[in-house]
């Protein structure tokens, strides 16, 4: 058995407040709706956003045909008979023959519920209702789903039900384990402080409940509040199947086994530390990855660190800080030049069109007008003519900037008689700049990151500032769609590998750490695993993970999607305006 295939054994301490209060509170109401995602601060989103690699769920389905499968999701209660047969039309049937008749299907009712033992592990029974077994069955069955895998599918259930008992036999290999070296001792004082915990998490689930219905407002009285209440309650008793009592005794279970794995796990672990030497080593493979994905694309490295704030431990070469001076312009003004650029490039753009189609018409063709229709002497016009709007010319884009210009000359003109008297740029952005990106002095300190090749700025803002010279120079006021922009080229920034912070470098070792712990631990339930003696009856054999193939099989490698291809910057959609620096 891979480690691949087993990597997330471990996690076999499921609490059930997790699945009342994360995994089942979702579905409480038919109308909640999903929260809202912070928009990025671009003009345009991506249309698609990059694809991830799916690194854990199996990709091939089990060999042998499952022999049963499970029909109900574990966390749920059982569906209850119904209490009342239907009314008999017979009458007059003697009573005894009636019961006689119930008896069998009560009986086969009772018997199609009743726990059927699937597995012995060192002698100990899991039964078909184990509630570990539940619970990692629930687990591989939402990992599934969010995996866009169809749950429907035999092949599909069949492999969540084999993870699912390799997650409830680790669990009684450490439970045994845990037992075995004395770790499983659990004081009154910390049993009570659990109940305590898991009472306030039940009322928090209830509260939830409570809220989530709608029935209470700040106006409610008291008799209103206890039958919201109640309603709430017999809502979770009816869908999940507890109460408060119940709830607590499997969160106490639940917690009291996390506590007793987490003492195995650290018994395992020892006193292996992770080392300066392996975060280096972590951070340098990091920064290799990212240089080989951005060295040569900065429209990628922009899409992947600004628009979805994933990190990058490289930066291209050719980023320079940029500083600017926002001056607020008159919004009818601006919006006058707006909507007249974009007409004439809405007609430049036409124009531009038929000509490439009258181009195309093959030689001995001539493209002719349509003839035009002769409305008949008695018709009577269906509509009003729509007017022609007036063709914008660039005379007229020319003026609408001049005026924007002449609105701002005085205020400019003060800025540079300042700037000539030694004042600093620094703080002429503070006194005249209205760009909320240029607040604070650690944004004005380190500027915006603009390159040659940004998908992120106006281009008119993007274009004056690549055309300064040398690090300190300023430039000409500059119109973009957000006013008129004066920038200072600031300083260089350094390309290559990020510096690697203390507190990267703790972030790192404390992510290494995790993870060898969980490697050692998990090494050890694989030797637990073989060790044991684990016998599956003829209904667990749909249960039984199926063995690896044969060494003669094509290697898993071959069989590995290659891993996704960083979009080219022609793919990349970046927005027909990008965005100067946001105000």
């Amino acid at each position: 058995m891979s480690n691949h295939s087993r990597s997330t054994l471990i996690r076999v301490a499921l609490l059930v407040v997790l699945a009342l209060l994360v995994c089942l509170v979702s579905g409480c109401t038919q109308n909640n709706e999903p929260a809202a995602t912070a928009t990025p601060e671009v003009t345009e989103a991506p249309t698609e956003a990059p694809t991830e690699e799916v690194t854990e769920a199996p990709t091939e389905a089990p060999t042998e045909a499952p022999t049963e499968e499970a029909t109900e999701a574990p966390t749920e209660a059982p569906t209850e008979a119904p209490t009342e047969a239907p009314a008999a039309e017979v009458t007059e049937a003697p009573a005894e023959e009636a019961a006689a008749t119930e008896a069998p299907a009560e009986e086969a009712a009772a018997e199609e519920q009743a726990p059927v033992l699937l597995a012995t592990v060192d002698g100990e029974e899991i039964l078909s209702d184990n509630a570990d077994l539940m619970n990692e069955y629930q687990y591989y069955l939402e990992l599934a789903e969010s995996y866009g895998m169809d749950t429907s599918s035999e092949d599909v259930l069949a492999m969540v039900r084999q993870y699912a008992m390799q997650g409830a036999i680790g669990t009684v290999l450490i439970r045994n384990k845990g037992t075995e070296l004395g770790l499983n001792q659990i004081s009154e004082e910390e049993t009570a402080q659990i109940r305590d915990d898991s009472r306030a998490e039940w009322e928090e689930a209830v509260q939830y409940f409570i809220d989530a219905m709608g029935n209470v407002t700040e106006t409610s009285t008291d008799d209103e509040k206890a039958a919201a209440r109640a309603d709430a309650l017999a809502y979770i008793r009816d869908n999940y199947g507890y109460d408060e009592e119940s709830y607590v005794r499997a969160s106490l279970d639940a917690k009291v086994f996390n506590t007793v794995m987490k003492r195995v796990q650290a018994h395992v672990v020892g006193d292996r530390k992770v080392t300066d030497e392996d975060v280096q080593e972590y951070f340098d493979a990091l920064v290799k990855e990212d240089q080989e994905t951005y060295q040569d694309d900065v429209a990628a490295y922009e899409f992947y660190t600004q628009y979805y704030g994933q990190s990058s431990y490289y930066t291209p070469e050719g980023y320079r800080g940029i500083v600017h001076i926002l001056l607020k312009v008159d919004d009818e003004l601006l919006e006058t030049w707006k909507d007249l650029s974009a007409r004439l490039e809405e007609q430049q753009s036409n124009e531009q069109a038929e000509s490439t189609e009258e181009t195309a018409v093959p030689d001995g063709e001539e493209s002719s007008p349509a003839a035009e229709e002769t409305p008949a002497p008695d018709a009577e016009p269906t509509e009003e003519p729509t007017a022609t709007p007036e063709p914008v010319t660039q005379e007229m884009v020319d003026a609408a900037e001049k005026a924007i210009m002449d609105s701002v000359k005085n205020t400019v003109d003060e800025i540079k008689a300042k700037l000539d008297s030694g004042v600093s740029f620094d703080d002429l952005i503070k006194e005249y700049g209205t760009d909320s990106g240029m607040k604070e002095d650690a944004s004005r300190a380190e500027g915006y990151h603009v390159h040659k090749d940004s998908i992120l700025f106006d281009s008119a803002f993007q274009k004056a500032a690549m055309e300064l010279e040398k690090i300190g120079d300023i430039s000409e006021p500059v119109l973009s769609q957000f006013g008129v922009h004066i920038l200072q080229y600031l300083k260089d920034i350094p390309g290559g590998a990020v510096e690697l912070t203390d507190e990267m470098k703790e972030e790192f070792r404390t992510t290494l750490q995790g993870e060898l712990e969980n490697d050692l631990f998990q090494t050890a339930i694989d030797k637990w695993m073989d060790a044991a003696a684990i016998e599956y009856t003829e209904a667990g054999e749909a249960w039984k993970l199926v063995e690896e193939e044969s060494e003669e099989e094509p290697e898993p490698a071959e069989e590995t999607p290659a891993p996704e291809e960083t979009p080219a910057p022609e793919e990349t959609p970046a927005p027909e305006t990008p965005e100067a620096p946001v105000e």
